[in-house]
């Protein structure tokens, strides 16, 4: 998780600030901690804070193409990244770095937008052309990474988070919009590109936005299909099994840093975990929510499949306090309304493992 934010003026509206990127990029130092970086010109504006998983050593961002003309901020991670390089080498590119990054900005030179529907990942990325004064933004089919828009006085303002739009100018409005409360207690959520605050969109997952000569267009380059399996189940069972296989074993080896698994003692966390076990080497890291109140407590099997995949196991136990204590903190990390406590109990976990060392943690939540 890395924070991405920017400016661009639209039309005849001033340069961005430094000290605007400044404080858009302090307000997402928490989803970055290792490292900052700016990029500013006469239109436009990138604010990066990184999260270190992918080329440690080279991967700083903004990153430029060779003729550095072409600048990028992503926050994600592309998994298929060594096979998208193969292909560009072949095609005669050459890289500076061995980043996830750069594969990004050489893809969108080789492919244009055609590029996106290449990558198996999750990202938020923009990418400025500054000849020809051309932003796009896109993000990844499912919307696991957020990327949040403004127009304000002439200026886009585009961030991981609300809080650093607002960070940004003290002028853009602060205001809830009644059409984004009403979603979140219909759905559960908002339905991009609504957004709970008014002025504030959300770009749609799976879709791209080019802004040029003040105006955009947005397109998507990703459709969901829900066509019906021909196959028997034994087939759908391989199926699924390959698909969950090879998810979390691109995840385990295309990192450069270590990485663990959440543990909850359920069938889906403890089959992820599993499966990790397979890529870990010698040390593998499992962590666990326990709970004062026995009702929903899975110590027990917590700890068996832990001590099954030889893990070194980790635990933190959560009290009714913790949860109201901590309740305050989550909803200003989510900036939305929250409907249930359960994003609590997550956030205290993930401050176990942050405690730990590790950055990147497998879940049972979702593969793809």
């Amino acid at each position: 998780m890395c924070g991405i934010a920017g400016i661009v003026s639209l039309g005849a509206a001033p340069a961005p600030s430094r000290e605007a990127l400044l404080r858009m990029a302090g307000a997402l130092t928490h989803r970055g901690p290792d490292e900052l970086g700016l990029y500013r010109d006469a239109a436009a504006g990138f604010a990066h804070t990184r999260l270190s998983i992918v080329d440690l050593a080279s991967g700083q961002q903004p990153m430029a193409d060779a003729l550095r003309t072409t600048w990028l901020v992503f926050n994600g991670e592309i998994y298929n990244y060594l096979e998208l390089r193969a292909e560009l080498c072949a095609l005669g590119h050459r890289f500076r770095t061995r980043s996830d990054t750069e594969v990004i900005l050489q893809a969108w030179h080789a492919w244009g937008e055609r590029a996106f529907e290449r990558f198996n990942g999750q990202w938020a990325v923009a990418i400025w052309d500054s000849v020809a004064r051309r932003l796009v933004l896109a993000r990844d089919p499912t919307g696991i990474c957020p990327l949040h828009l403004c127009v304000h006085a002439g200026q886009l303002h585009f961030a991981s988070e609300v809080k650093a739009i607002f960070a940004a100018n003290p002028a853009i409005p602060r205001a809830f919009d009644p059409a984004g409360i009403e979603q979140t207690f219909t759905f559960w959520s908002v339905v991009p590109p609504q957004s709970v605050f008014q002025g504030i969109e959300e770009l749609r997952p799976g879709h791209l936005r080019i802004y040029q000569a003040g105006s955009f267009k947005e397109k998507s380059f990703y459709t969901p299909s829900y066509g019906g399996f021909s196959g028997s189940l034994n087939d759908a069972v391989e199926s699924v099994r390959s698909a969950v296989e090879d998810a979390t074993r691109l995840r385990m080896l295309r990192a450069d840093v270590p990485v663990g698994s959440y543990l909850s003692g359920g069938l889906d966390s403890s089959y992820v975990a599993a499966l990790g076990r397979n890529y870990a080497g010698e040390r593998f890291h499992t962590f666990s929510l326990r709970f004062d109140d026995v009702e929903y407590d899975e110590t027990a099997y917590q700890r068996l499949v832990a001590r099954q995949l030889g893990a070194e196991h980790h635990e933190v136990v959560v009290s009714r306090a913790d949860i109201a204590a901590a309740l305050p903190e989550v909803i200003a990390h989510a900036e939305r309304p929250i409907l249930r406590t359960a994003p609590a109990p997550l956030f205290l976990l993930s401050g176990l493992v942050r405690r730990h060392g590790i950055k990147v943690v497998l879940t049972g939540e979702r593969a793809r």
